[in-house]
């Protein structure tokens, strides 16, 4: 008789199965469906997609990096283990929700879609969730582009965890970082890992064991790091609560000054937008022509500067022989050379 427990953190296979079939079947159609449209250009050759505040080109390129990245840290072989690693769903305080058991080399995003799922099957719709996530960019793409989590997409605000945001271009960062993120506060994303780490004790036994055992014994051990939090609770919001006072102390002797010279934060909050807006704007598009047209522009503004000198030069020795052009004054040339001077210093 399989060993279960009772009070398990780990969702049905039925329901991840379920989500990885409704997913496979989504991308070939969403695929069709805009290659049957007649469209001015293809998606991978817009500047943003629809929805998306980060250019396409910045996503391609972190989804590529990502995805060489992770085809290189495959956890388990599926050639020689049934199961090959977990995914788990954490709250703000650091505590499991639900665990899925991956049976897949690498992770696959029909994981953490169900997860999100299962998380608004037990909440109310209404409610507005933060979710920090190592390569949220892509999960909010795939949301967009294959009708994911439908329902509740208005209601979630995607972020990248802390220490994976600096994988990401700069542009995917000033976006997703949860620090330049309204409404993720302090939260770092990082629960997670904070949770391989006091589970990596089991993996020497763990790895040996069977499926059921396996299971059971993590369960086990997810209900007494949960004990032992709520007894550690006093002590971490006295941490938490310390920090947070030190960093709005720390941001008061920032902004105070700036308060002073007469800068609002409504004023400061409309820099803040206007450098995202510059920062995440598509670079130009390269052609094979465009190396050639900068090297014609520079040949055509050293021709120009040439023509200035030349000029000034032969103002000066007007001046300086006393020997004016017809009809010109000294004070004319003067104001000539002061011109030709300006030009030149601008080019």
């Amino acid at each position: 008789m399989p060993l279960e427990h009772p009070a398990t953190v780990f969702v049905p296979c039925e329901g991840v199965d379920k989500m990885e079939s409704l997913v496979d079947s989504a991308r070939p159609a969403a695929h069709r469906s805009h290659t049957h449209k007649k469209q001015p250009q293809d998606l991978s050759f817009m500047d943003y997609e629809p929805g998306m505040h980060v250019p396409t080109a910045v996503l391609d390129e972190c989804n590529n990096s990502f995805t060489v990245a992770d085809s290189s840290r495959v956890k388990a072989s599926t050639q020689f283990f049934a199961d090959t690693g977990l995914m788990a769903l954490l709250c703000r305080h650091d505590h499991v929700l639900w665990i899925v058991n991956m049976t897949s080399a690498g992770e696959k995003q029909y994981y953490v879609l169900y997860l999100l799922d299962k998380l608004f099957q037990n909440i109310l719709l209404s409610m507005r969730i933060g979710v920090l996530y190592d390569i949220a960019c892509q999960l909010h793409r795939s949301c967009i582009k294959f009708n994911f989590l439908s329902n509740a997409l208005d209601h979630i605000v995607f972020g990248i965890s802390v220490f994976h945001a600096y994988g990401h271009r700069w542009p995917c960062q000033i976006v997703y970082h949860p620090r330049k993120c309204p409404g993720f506060g302090l939260s770092d994303g990082e629960s997670c890992e904070r949770f391989w780490s006091s589970i990596k004790l089991l993996i020497p036994s763990l790895r040996v064991s069977g499926y059921y055992n396996r299971i059971y014994t993590l369960d086990t051990q997810v209900k007494h790091l949960d004990q032992k939090s709520l007894l550690d609770l006093g002590n971490w919001l006295r941490r938490k609560w310390l920090a947070t006072l030190d960093r709005k102390e720390r941001a008061i002797g920032v902004l105070m000054p700036l308060f002073a010279k007469g800068l609002s934060s409504d004023f400061l909050r409309g820099q803040w937008l206007k450098k995202i807006t510059e920062q995440t704007y598509p670079l130009k598009r390269q052609s094979k022509d465009l190396a050639n047209k900068e090297i014609e522009a520079i040949l055509n503004l050293m021709k120009t500067l040439e023509g200035h000198k030349q000029e000034i030069k032969d103002l000066q020795n007007m001046l300086g022989s006393d020997a004016c052009a017809d009809g010109l004054t000294a004070d004319e040339i003067q104001l000539l050379l002061e011109e030709s001077q300006q030009h030149a210093k601008h080019i």
